[in-house]
């Protein structure tokens, strides 16, 4: 897992993702020191890495385009594999300051959003927590609500189950939505009810 900086993403003290796989190959070398770390060099994945790493670092970019580094290396390496010590990704920061249009929109997968920091917070609970899922595209917020991740849920279920339903933008808790099941059969509503009930609220509607 690549560790990048908390602070800012163009500091020449962060991590240099061609350098940190090098590090890595350099663990496991055995009776042929140079063989693989030439190997390495040769391929056209370290140079692709070693470009985007100067793109990413070069004044003129930092300039004219903005936070869209972040999206460079998320679009590369993916959101998870690019987390800081306290394991949040760059979901979890785009979440808190609603800065969606940093990063690309294949970043925003259901099982992305709902990877948990040390906190246990998802970018998807931040988001709506903070009132911030209102800017991401309205057709790419329900394709992420409503499509599966590995286990089967979406995140409408997560959130029910999670209790932040309640936060959620209007939009995406329409009644068709709210009686989309998941693979044990529950509905978004009922994962709310139940919920509901177990935190003693009482409250059976998501409005």
């Amino acid at each position: 897992m690549v560790t990048l900086s908390r602070d800012d993403p163009w500091d020449n003290a962060g991590s240099f993702v061609a350098s940190y796989h090098e590090g890595e190959i350099a663990k496991y070398k055995l009776n042929e020191p140079d063989s693989r770390m030439a190997e390495w060099r040769a391929t056209d994945c370290r140079a692709q890495l070693c470009a985007a790493e100067r793109e990413l670092r070069s004044d003129a970019f930092r300039l004219e385009e903005g936070l869209k580094p972040w999206g460079l290396l998320v679009g590369m390496m993916g959101p998870i594999a690019l987390t800081d010590d306290d394991e949040c990704s760059p979901l979890h920061w785009a979440a808190r300051n609603g800065a969606w249009y940093a990063l690309p929109e294949k970043a925003l997968t259901p099982d992305a959003m709902l990877i948990p920091n040390l906190a246990n917070e998802s970018p998807f609970e931040i988001a709506a927590r903070n009132n911030n899922l209102q800017q991401i595209e309205a057709g790419i917020l329900t394709r992420l609500v409503t499509s599966c991740t590995r286990i089967k849920d979406t995140p409408l279920h997560h959130a029910a189950r999670n209790g932040y339903l309640l936060h959620l933008p209007q939009a995406i808790k329409t009644d068709e939505l709210l009686a989309l099941e998941n693979s044990h059969g529950c509905t978004v509503f009922e994962l709310h009810c139940q919920y509901s009930r177990a935190a003693g609220h009482g409250a059976n509607h998501a409005a």
